[in-house]
């Protein structure tokens, strides 16, 4: 093998480890931002969730709920000031399926929820979500979201 050629395999080569790694850096910092997610749920932190998504953001809700567009009306829709928050004990999220393309990152995976609202407790036992983000600014935002589940498979209880 003469020199140039040897130069070329090798610059390839390198090349494909530098996009691999990076490509495995994306994908744990969108499965980072997926745990993110359910963490600022759980610690009750309305700007910590908000954070974590694009000014354009939009929810997708299961039931075929009509969708939720941009970083006010999320706000709005989930943090109310007119309305008792949303307690969140429990959120498991495992990302099944993760992947990159450019400055889009795809997460998918199943989920448990649970959740206090209005003296009610409700379990979701598991359901499906998409989470899908973009790059901005070198971090991963939350660009669109969308879960589903079974409400037939809900859990509900009073809360004391």
């Amino acid at each position: 093998m003469n020199k140039s050629v040897a130069f070329t395999v090798f610059t390839a080569m390198s090349i494909c480890q530098t996009a691999l790694a990076n490509e495995q850096h994306d994908v744990d910092a969108l499965r980072a931002l997926d745990q993110a997610y359910a963490e600022e749920w759980i610690e009750g932190d309305a700007d910590g969730v908000m954070a974590l998504f694009t000014d354009d953001a939009t929810l997708v809700p299961h039931h075929g709920d009509v969708p939720i567009k941009g970083q006010e009306a999320i706000r709005n829709s989930w943090f109310n000031p007119n309305y008792a928050p949303t307690v969140v004990p429990e959120w498991q999220r495992k990302s099944t399926e993760v992947f990159v393309s450019g400055d889009v990152g795809v997460v998918r995976g199943r989920a448990r929820l649970v959740w206090q609202y209005g003296g009610t407790r409700t379990t979701i036992p598991e359901g499906n979500y998409v989470l899908i983000a973009i790059r901005q600014e070198k971090q991963w935002r939350i660009r669109l979201l969308t879960w589903n589940d079974d409400p037939r498979k809900w859990l509900t209880e009073p809360v004391d």
